[in-house]
């Protein structure tokens, strides 16, 4: 299995909010959301939540859009060579047999 390349939330420097205290003083969530980087609200010191700026979200939709699923992936013209690995064919006549299975 390939590892991601995507940073986890609890290996980024992001702002992190205690739920109380980020129930205590939503608008500044918002509102530091909305003027820099996305905010982080934790349950227990575990990331629970994150409040952005729908600048930030919808570039991320952006972003995830082309890959929401196979079929339409193939359908994309676009596809570079890293896409394409992804969906490499296993050319073994019978991978269980290879697998000793």
């Amino acid at each position: 299995m390939q590892a991601s390349l995507t940073p986890k939330i609890t290996d980024t420097q992001l702002p992190q909010w205690q739920l109380q205290e980020a129930k205590n003083r939503f608008s500044a969530v918002v509102k530091a959301a909305a003027s820099g980087p996305a905010q982080v609200v934790t349950v227990h010191g575990v990331p629970a939540a994150v409040v952005m700026s729908p600048e930030a979200y919808e570039r991320l939709v952006a972003v995830a859009a082309p890959a929401q699923s196979l079929s339409q992936a193939l359908r994309c013209p676009e596809l570079d060579a890293a896409d394409e690995a992804l969906f490499e064919r296993n050319r073994t006549v019978n991978p269980a047999r290879e697998l000793g299975l």
